[in-house]
């Protein structure tokens, strides 16, 4: 499926899906980062998710015809494979993949649930630990650098929809503690366990645990495709 799509490079702060605008294809992610982000109309930001090298973007356009519900933006320079949606249908139907991509994209939804209950009652550092630690895992295994986090604190801040000045004690703690490096515009983890120890530490009385990626879906497509 990815060789059936034309491949295109991006940069880091290219938006690749504009929120509000019609759909008509999807995107493979072959490498690098990308952010989801839904804006309100007077300008105001939340960051959804995170995504990387094995997700596909823009399918839910493809299968109820709505425009976008949301933006993704690049977080670092990477590769993407473009399909137009009747391309794309017909491939999924062709190569039997209705029932995985029916599950990846229920994994999605979940995960969004479990996102909305982080937001609203976990604390500011597990938060932050939390998105940190997804945009550790969704880096992929052929990248360069998966614990580096090319996001200044201002843009980590206002993807949990916070002010900077909210998460500098955070940081500050954590750089102290020789969890994390800072230099500009980027965050460097040196102790990724210790985030993920943070993540299991902060689990709120409703048993809900910190959301998990929807999974990677390419290795499936790529698969299908040698058969």
């Amino acid at each position: 499926m990815v060789q059936q799509g034309i491949r295109a490079r991006h940069q880091a702060g290219d938006r690749l899906l504009h929120q509000g605008t019609p759909g008509g294809w999807v995107l493979l992610c072959l490498s690098g980062r990308l952010k989801v982000v839904y804006a309100e109309p007077d300008g105001r930001e939340l960051m959804l998710a995170v995504r990387g090298p094995g997700d596909v973007i823009g399918e839910f356009s493809s299968r109820d015809g709505l425009p976008r519900s949301a933006t993704v933006q690049a977080i670092e320079p990477g590769i993407t494979s473009k399909l137009g949606d009747r391309r794309f249908t017909e491939l999924v139907e062709t190569l039997g993949l209705k029932s995985q991509l029916d599950g990846y994209i229920m994994g999605k939804l979940r995960a969004s649930a479990a996102h909305a209950w982080q937001l609203a009652h976990h604390t500011t550092a597990t938060r932050l630990a939390d998105l940190i630690t997804a945009l550790i895992d969704v880096a992929g295994p052929d990248h360069p650098a998966p614990t580096t986090i090319a996001m200044p604190q201002e843009e980590l801040a206002a993807a949990l929809g916070l002010a900077r000045s909210a998460i500098t004690p955070v940081l500050a703690r954590w750089k102290s503690a020789g969890l994390i490096r800072i230099s500009r515009g980027k965050l460097h983890v040196t102790d990724p366990e210790a985030l993920l120890q943070l993540r299991s530490t902060d689990v709120s009385s409703s048993g809900q645990n910190p959301p998990r990626q929807p999974g990677n879906l390419l290795p499936v497509l790529r698969t299908r495709l040698r058969r």
